[in-house]
């Protein structure tokens, strides 16, 4: 009986030892740093001092341009490509500041959506504290009410516990709202002004009344094609022919004034006013119709939808396989050493 409790022990020690092991060389890196943080770090200790490093930034920046563009959108990598171009530090920074708020926003969204998921979810919420402790130095009031809300978020995710024991099971509205809570006190704080691009288009569209201008000359041509003299011809002909029946004086006298009424109602200047009204009014609609011009970056990058987290695997299968197959051998060792000896 002996023999089989040493065995056992044996075997729990090899789990013990081989369990941790597993855990560490699986991981999504340090959960207490945000790497688009530690850039922002980066560029604004590089812009503080007396003569701004911009080469320094440029290449902080770079290094992190794809991941701000796959997150929040293109609009916002621009908006900072042109600070950084026209060497504006200060709406750099703020710009910058207003990115982390984003980047909070983004955790925030996806560790409720995962919020049942406790390993998921608590890594999301501590690059979240990692993001707002870069921007706490900023805020001059309120941060230990954040602070507090950042505990009661993770104490929201409840506990798995070890083989069930100090389980506590997860509060998902609790934990939205401490995070909601947490957002809406940050987002004010740091504004975020959009890159506008200048438009040297509204000279052309000033020069495009004077190519219409020409236009109505050749409008006159419908002009004598639309003549109302062949409709005037029937109508004499037929108040000619009306005298043939007898008719008193007075009734002869009354037709009279009718072909010259005829006419007037038919022979109006409207063929020239519509060609000269259609002449002007093209121009007008000309104008209207808005030149081409690109895209201007939004002015609340919020709205666009969030790409989804990158969960990058910082493994190295090398030393990894080297790391379990030497546990392996040194357990075999230490199998072997007290099988040798007699006690099993």
């Amino acid at each position: 009986m002996s023999k089989w409790i040493r065995l056992g022990l044996v075997a729990m020690l090899l789990l013990l030892w081989v369990a941790p092991v597993q855990v560490s060389a699986y991981s999504y890196g340090d959960a207490n740093t945000e790497d688009i943080a530690e850039t922002f770090k980066l560029i604004e200790a590089s812009l503080s001092g007396a003569s701004p490093n911009w080469k320094t930034v440029r290449e902080a920046y770079k290094t992190r341009r794809s991941e701000i563009k796959s997150h929040f959108g293109e609009a916002v990598a621009i908006t900072l490509d042109k600070n950084i171009e026209a060497k504006e530090a200060e709406l750099l920074t703020a710009n910058f500041k207003a990115v982390l708020v984003l980047n909070l926003d983004r955790r925030f969204t996806y560790a409720s959506k995962d919020v049942k998921d406790y390993a998921g979810a608590k890594l999301l919420l501590a690059k979240a504290k990692a993001t707002f402790d870069t921007l706490a130095p900023y805020i001059s009031s309120g941060t230990d009410e954040i602070n507090k809300a950042f505990d009661d978020a993770l104490d929201a995710l409840g506990n798995p516990g070890l083989f069930g024991v100090g389980k506590k099971e997860v509060d998902p509205e609790t934990f939205k709202e401490r995070v909601g809570f947490i957002h809406k006190k940050v987002k004010p704080l740091f504004p975020y002004k959009a890159y506008v691009k200048p438009a040297p288009e509204v000279k052309e569209q000033e020069k495009l009344p004077v190519k219409p201008q020409e236009k109505p000359t050749p409008s006159k041509e419908p002009v004598a094609s639309i003549q109302p003299s062949p409709d005037k011809e029937p109508v004499v002909e037929e108040v000619v022919a009306t005298p043939e029946a007898p008719a008193t004086p007075s009734a002869s006298a009354t037709p009279s004034p009718s072909p010259s009424e005829e006419p007037q109602e038919e022979v109006p200047s409207s063929p020239e006013e519509t060609a000269s009204e259609s002449a002007s009014a093209s121009p007008s609609e000309e104008l209207a119709e808005p030149t081409p011009s690109e895209p201007e970056p939004s002015e609340t990058p919020s709205d666009a939808e969030h790409a989804p987290m990158e969960r990058a695997d910082k493994t190295n299968t090398g030393v990894t396989v080297l790391v379990i197959g030497g546990v392996i051998v040194l357990g075999g060792g230490v199998f072997w050493f007290i099988r040798k000896k007699g006690f099993i």
